[in-house]
């Protein structure tokens, strides 16, 4: 049975990983944001301290999260749709596989599609800086802020927007999506008189991590209006166990509205 299971999983990602990089709505929704923000992160100058590998390659991480994660939470907000429609409900009921080893296998092979090009530019950005500063740890700091930084915030919104997929339109989901992310991760209590998570721990920006962990300058951490300590080691540490927690949540919620479905 356990091998079976892995093989619905397995199976489930390669499928969804080839269809996601079939589908226009995700290269559309995902290059021209990542466009935008190798624009923004080249013309803006580099903060004098701290002026290291980590920091560097966080700034980077930082920048993909606030513009480019949005537009995968846009694409991908009909993953979990897919597996209880266009006649699917009678085949999936007859295999051995359980629901949600192929609900997380939708998951993990869209998000792999679509953080592909996120992942290839901050690889691309840690080789740069490794050749330009002589300092041969920046790709390793890179992949780790890419670990870290960009792969957590995607996983909740896109979970976030998959689950929302399974009991309200699409167009709706994706402008509730849209407005979750900026909700959390950039309009901050200073700027709009309304209460956000934005600057807290429970924020999916990945302030935290990149200033705890990478020691990059922070844009909002520890400004939120309640559970907002100053990033340190432990703070990020907090931040992406709550992250990742909220995933979770939501997908075994995503699980059981799935279940009513078929």
């Amino acid at each position: 049975m356990s091998r079976l299971l892995n093989s619905a999983w397995t199976g489930a990602i390669r499928y969804e990983f080839l269809m996601a990089t079939r589908r226009k709505v995700v290269w559309l929704a995902v290059l021209p944001l990542l466009a935008i923000g190798l624009l923004i992160q080249m013309l803006s100058p580099e903060p004098a301290e701290p002026h290291t590998a980590a920091a560097r390659v966080g700034a980077w991480s930082l920048t993909m999260n606030l513009l480019v994660v949005v537009g995968l939470g846009v694409a991908l907000a009909d993953r979990f749709t897919g597996t209880t429609r266009r006649g699917l409900n009678e085949l999936l009921l007859a295999t051995p596989s359980r629901l949600a080893a192929r609900l997380l296998g939708s998951l993990a092979g869209s998000l792999a599609a679509a953080l592909a090009p996120v992942a290839v530019t901050m690889v691309v950005v840690g080789v740069v800086f490794t050749l330009t500063s002589g300092d041969v740890s920046t790709l390793g700091w890179a992949v780790i802020a890419f670990c870290t930084v960009n792969v957590p915030s995607a996983l909740l919104l896109t979970t976030f927007a998959a689950t929302l997929g399974l009991v309200l339109p699409m167009a709706v989901v994706r402008v509730i999506a849209v407005a979750a992310w900026f909700w959390a991760t950039l309009l901050s209590t200073s700027i709009v008189p309304i209460p956000t998570i934005t600057g807290t721990l429970l924020s999916p920006l990945g302030d935290y991590v990149a200033g705890g962990w990478l020691h990059t300058p922070t844009l909002w951490a520890g400004e939120g209006a309640f559970a907002a300590p100053a990033p340190s080691f432990t703070a990020a540490a907090v931040n992406l166990l709550l992250v990742v927690a909220m995933s979770a949540v939501l997908f075994t919620a995503s699980c059981a509205l799935a279940r009513r479905r078929l």
